[in-house]
């Protein structure tokens, strides 16, 4: 990595994916379990979380627009980090679904703005390389691992109603790392032409790409919304569960860690279609055989086609398809459209069909969603494909 980018820079924004994803490790698995610690029902638990996700579509693109007026991506992180502080700071306030809501809103709105900025910080730092970048974004998920075992280990011995203040803890450790970047970690982008992100997203292969994205982060609204809910109504004590979460992050840093030496086994089409299967398969079988322990066990080791390759990939469609002076609106869109547009109908859907349809229907109708994703990348990503693995190649 030293001779991409300086060992000072790539530590700190290693520092960086390590809290961030602390900090999501703190919600993906266990704030479902404290909104329904604070007595709220299934439904009303997944309209909060879509609306949380909600804020994952709107903010970044709005980020990226406003970037126009920040110096610097940096300039911007450090005054979303700031505002997501203030916000947060209220949540031990809040006991209705509204105040609730508007809370959750608010320092969603500000959190969501910091992920992309650093993405195209990373990936700038990394020449657009995937596998320095994941060996960056792997310290993500082992922040992610860390916080879910020790969170599911302190939850048996006190309540979830503490979960704000050590969420609180990491949010503010963000804010003082975001500050000890250097100003030059991300130059200002060159201005596009007028118009031409909007001629881009006309393009069928972005739109084949958004639209696969979509499908999979709807996929995963139950898991992100009722995963650990759902494995305690099937009797798993609260650290089961953490390991649970941490085995699936696990496998993620794995194949992180790799993914540079088996990149080239497959086109990048190729990697999408088999995540894609191999995620549908994960969430039959959450819906079918979560009693099975050993099971659900190997369901969770899919979570690195799941995510971590999807997630790689993703990265590197986004560079080819949008030219540097779009690189910060091409991030805010995956983000938003991907684990935003995706996320919040994701949460939406599984709040309102949990009750009717029970877990496992919800997980069955996940894992058909995800084989629709693998259909439209088939299909959709061929022309795409080989522009891209010809560019690859030529490095």
């Amino acid at each position: 990595m030293s001779n991409i980018a300086p060992t000072y820079l790539t530590r700190r924004l290693a520092t960086f994916y390590a809290l961030y994803f602390a900090l999501l490790g703190c919600i993906a698995p266990y704030w479902g379990l404290f909104l329904q610690h604070k007595h709220f029902n299934p439904e009303q638990i997944g309209l909060l979380m879509g609306a949380f996700g909600l804020m994952r579509v709107v903010a970044p693109n709005l980020w990226a627009y406003w970037g126009r007026y920040f110096r610097s991506p940096l300039q911007m992180v450090r005054t979303s980090a700031v505002l997501t502080l203030l916000c947060f700071a209220f949540i031990g306030m809040v006991d209705t679904p509204l105040g609730m809501g508007v809370v959750m809103m608010l320092y969603g709105f500000f959190w969501a703005a910091m992920l992309p900025q650093y993405e195209l910080m990373t990936m700038q730092a990394c020449a657009n390389e995937v596998g320095a970048y994941s060996r960056i974004r792997v310290w993500g998920s082992l922040g992610f691992v860390v916080t879910v075992l020790a969170a599911g280990a302190l939850f048996e011995q006190v309540s979830v109603g503490w979960l704000p203040l050590l969420m609180v803890v990491l949010i503010a450790v963000i804010t003082l790392n975001s500050f000890r970047l250097p100003d030059g970690a991300a130059p200002k982008a060159v201005s596009p032409a007028p118009g031409a992100f909007w001629q881009l997203l006309r393009s069928r292969p972005v739109q084949v790409f958004i639209l696969m994205t979509i499908l999979l982060q709807v996929s995963h609204g139950p898991y992100y919304t009722f995963f650990s809910i759902y494995l305690q109504q099937q009797g798993y004590p609260s650290s089961l569960i953490g390991v649970l979460w941490s085995v699936g992050v696990s496998a993620e840093v794995l194949l992180f860690w790799t993914f540079q030496r088996l990149v080239h086994w497959c086109s990048w089409r190729l990697w999408c279609v088999i995540s894609l299967i191999i995620t549908a398969i994960r969430w039959w079988l959450v819906g079918t055989v979560a009693d099975v322990w050993w099971l659900l066990l190997l369901a969770q080791l899919g979570h690195a086609f799941s995510f971590a390759v999807m997630h790689a990939v993703s990265m590197r469609y986004v560079q080819q398809f949008f030219p540097p002076a779009l690189q910060s609106r091409g991030q805010a869109l995956y983000a938003s459209v991907g684990f935003g547009l995706g996320g919040a109908l994701g949460a939406f859907l599984s709040g309102w069909l949990w009750q009717p349809l029970g877990g496992a229907g919800v997980f069955m109708g996940a894992g058909v969603l995800a084989l629709a994703g693998a259909l439209v990348a088939w299909y959709g990503l061929r022309d795409s494909d080989s522009v891209l693995m010809s560019a690859e190649n030529k490095k």
